[in-house]
């Protein structure tokens, strides 16, 4: 400390000087440390944010949707919002559902097709926290070897056609394009294989063409030597959202804190995961593709935000290209991203 000048001695310290200095500790240990840099989440990694419920079981699936999860638990995102994950991997999301409502998950990933149709059914009652995967025009096809013929949607007529299962986006998307190329969907025989079997599925002519998404579009491109043969992400299908996170909503009533909590560390994630050199330290465990491949995916968008007006677009589809007619309203089945 520097020496004072002055008539008071070294030792002295004027009360003003006191309360003025642990007036400023105050502040930097609190909220004031924000204003020079500290982030909510460096606030939370400091113990200053409680949660309802620390230990949060989360469902998922092998799929690139699903990788900000496992960013978030590898780089400590979720420890520094003061949440321990145990992530669950299903084989498929309707698989996933039953169990976040019977209260085995906390958390549970859905395709939204899934998620409204359950809503409908009341099945579930449930709320999305956050936004997981948005398609792109190459990031959802359907894959066709070369010798098939299959070039457009025309071509599937009378064919054997996988949608990873029923009642899906997959499915949904099929039959959206089916029909906004004059194609009568019931015209289509449609099979169902799961994402990770089609490859296998296209090679031993047990399907004709399969509907696909990364990394198995680039995986069946290297190991059968399918190729992408109708864009199912175009049109009346383009930019639309594909799948997000979803919890009770007696569980986001009870544990708003957790909630946003794990909001806070998806929204970090989602960001790293538009950096293929960051989804390439998590993608060869969950979905086996090899780093190499990482570079070449196709892949769609990570949304950091949950928002009603486009999640409200799968429900209209849903109702033009899949005969749904509950009136849901996704604004009324969300609980909004906390601001950052």
């Amino acid at each position: 400390m520097a020496r004072r000048h002055g008539t008071h001695s070294p030792g002295f310290r004027r009360p003003s000087a006191i309360i003025a200095a642990t007036a400023a500790v105050a502040m930097l240990a609190g909220g004031c440390g924000l204003l020079n840099g500290s982030s909510p989440q460096q606030t939370a990694a400091a113990g200053t944010v409680s949660v309802e419920k620390p230990t949060i079981r989360i469902g998922i699936i092998s799929a690139i949707d699903f990788a900000p999860v496992k960013l978030a638990e590898k780089l400590g995102y979720f420890k520094q919002e003061g949440l321990n994950v145990q992530v669950k991997v299903f084989q498929t999301g309707p698989q996933a559902l039953p169990a976040l409502a019977s209260g085995d998950l906390d958390i549970s990933l859905a395709n939204y097709v899934s998620f409204y149709q359950a809503e409908a059914k009341k099945t579930i009652d449930a709320k999305v926290i956050a936004d997981a995967y948005q398609g792109s025009p190459s990031a959802f096809v359907v894959l066709a070897k070369p010798s098939s013929g299959i070039k457009t949607a025309k071509d599937l007529v009378g064919k054997k056609v996988s949608v990873h299962q029923k009642g899906s986006i997959a499915e949904l998307l099929l039959k959206a394009t089916l029909q906004d190329n004059g194609v009568d969907p019931n015209s289509v025989s449609e099979v169902e294989v799961h994402f990770p079997d089609i490859p296998a599925a296209l090679a031993s002519n047990q399907i004709d063409a399969g509907v696909e998404t990364e990394p198995f579009i680039t995986q069946a491109e290297q190991q059968v030597g399918a190729q992408p043969a109708i864009k199912l992400i175009t049109g009346s299908t383009a930019d639309i959202p594909l799948s997000g996170y979803i919890a009770t909503s007696k569980f986001a009533a009870d544990n708003p804190k957790t909630v946003a909590a794990f909001q806070r560390a998806m929204i970090r994630a989602q960001k790293d995961a538009a950096d293929r050199t960051m989804l390439a330290q998590v993608l060869p465990e969950l979905t086996g593709v090899d780093k190499q491949s990482v570079s070449l995916l196709n892949l769609g968008v990570f949304p950091t935000s949950v928002d009603a007006t486009r999640l409200q677009r799968v429900i209209t589809l849903m109702k033009t290209s899949g005969g749904f007619t509950a009136p849901l309203q996704a604004k009324d089945l969300l609980v909004p991203t906390p601001s950052s």
